[in-house]
């Protein structure tokens, strides 16, 4: 091979060495951002657990919800509290058919923390309930209130004493 071609080929090679690390560091430095809510359920004194499981009738229980904003823009948010079963549950595309217990809402802006407690009279006695709390957001293009499909919930127990 002449020199003159060893000098080409040594160019290329290195134009496509500097174009595959340059395409490298776009996407990790240029990645989308994601814009997401976030939903989470803190124990009465604020922290991740341990959670009431078991109560008995006519209790009280309290939870603190915690929700964020990283959704890009002022959103008006609502938590709907159900009392579920495994029959009942929230999936990622439709909402607990639980009846509703309590509604919350509030307007955040974007990185804004919502934390708040939500205290129940416990009076329907079972065992294997999930004590749900969904996110929902107001939709000004339909004028509604939707889903976000975004839940959490904690397992409880509720005898009669």
């Amino acid at each position: 091979m002449s020199r003159h071609a060893q000098t080409v080929l040594t160019i290329l090679m290195f134009g496509v060495i500097f174009a595959s690390g340059s395409l490298l560091v776009s996407v990790w430095l240029f990645r989308p951002q994601e814009f997401t809510p976030v939903i989470a359920v803190l124990n009465e004194a604020g922290q991740a657990g341990p959670y009431p499981t078991n109560v008995t009738r006519y209790s009280n229980v309290t939870i603190n919800v915690d929700v964020y904003n990283f959704m890009g823009v002022v959103q008006y948010f609502y938590v709907r509290t159900k009392l579920a079963t495994a029959a009942t549950m929230a999936t990622e595309s439709s909402p607990s058919s639980a009846p509703l217990l309590i509604q919350h809402e509030r307007i955040l802006s974007h990185g804004d923390r919502w934390l708040f407690p939500v205290t129940l009279n416990m009076t329907t006695t079972g065992l294997n309930f999930r004590l749900t709390f969904e996110l929902w957001r107001y939709e000004p293009s339909a004028d509604a209130v939707v889903y976000t499909g975004i839940w959490v919930h904690i397992p409880l127990n509720v005898t009669s004493g």
